[in-house]
């Protein structure tokens, strides 16, 4: 199997091909401003939101089209693409990046769930894992610590599973995501934003649950498609109690290949967590 290295060698190289033809297919559903009537009541609607530019388009297999022109030991990764225009409203928010990396370098992103009142600074400290489970935005000792990036993921937010921990309990940065345990505020607010410099990305909210998974990139290999599908499908199948899934989204997550789930526990090794999962949606321009 290829390193990590290889992996996004290749990612760059197959996506470039494929997400000009996903572009296009996909701006008469997702320009701002376009609305939809849908008959099926039960389907989450936002503002600026559609079910055409969700799952229309994702709906014809674009990513598995490219499956088979693999060779082997390939893998076909991040079929969204930047241009993608976001389809909720996005958040009047607009770090002073030169500030907060003066302060901290450890900041690599700002996570917005504006409904759950979370606006938190994202923390990612090379080779420690769980550093920012006792330590604040700042790097001083505090009960909750921070948000932070697994530290097997890139800041550039194009893996097919980009993990972001933090605590939820009270003061905690994630403390309010089990709100998506709610189906009501579930089918309601189904965006999440990160900012980065120069950007905001746009995930789409597909399944929430509590669950035990402590170190998911060591365990799930996502950059392979099979193994991602696997992946996708086990939560969807997930027994959970409190579980609550837009069932129509799962192949757009599958074919879309790149989400970002949130994990949030009382530590980042603890097994009693809340999972909110989402497939990558948009891109804003800052």
């Amino acid at each position: 199997m290829r390193n990590h290295a290889d992996h996004k060698l290749v990612k760059k190289i197959i996506c470039s091909t494929i997400c000009s033809t996903i572009s296009f297919l996909l701006i008469s559903g997702c320009s701002k401003g376009v609305t939809a009537n849908i008959d099926d009541e039960s389907t989450p609607l936002a503002d600026k939101a559609t079910y055409e530019s969700t799952v229309e388009v994702l709906e014809q297999g674009v990513a598995e089209s490219y499956i088979g022109e693999l060779e082997e030991g390939e893998y076909l990764v991040g079929a969204a693409s930047d241009s993608f225009e976001c389809q909720g409203q996005v958040p009047d928010l607009v770090p002073d990046w030169d500030e907060i990396k003066a302060q901290n370098p450890d900041t690599v992103a700002y996570l917005v769930i504006p409904q759950a009142g979370i606006t938190v600074p994202v923390m990612q400290r090379q080779g420690n894992q769980t550093y920012y489970d006792t330590h604040n935005a700042s790097g001083n000792v505090e009960d909750g610590g921070a948000a932070h990036l697994d530290i097997g993921n890139t800041a550039d937010y194009t893996d097919p599973n980009t993990i972001i921990y933090g605590s939820d309990v009270t003061g905690g940065p994630l403390e309010y995501l089990g709100i998506y345990a709610n189906p009501e505020y579930f089918e309601a607010n189904p965006f999440i934003y990160l900012y980065v410099p120069g950007y905001v990305y746009e995930y789409r909210v597909f399944a929430a649950m509590s669950g035990a998974d402590t170190d998911i990139l060591t365990d799930t290999n996502c950059y392979d498609y099979d193994v991602f599908s696997g992946y996708i499908n086990k939560i969807y199948s997930s027994r959970s109690m409190d579980a609550q899934k837009s069932d129509y989204l799962k192949e757009a997550v599958i074919n879309g290949w790149r989400m970002l789930t949130l994990s949030a526990g009382s530590s980042t090794e603890s097994t009693n967590r809340f999972f909110v999962y989402s497939t990558y949606s948009g891109t804003q321009i800052q």
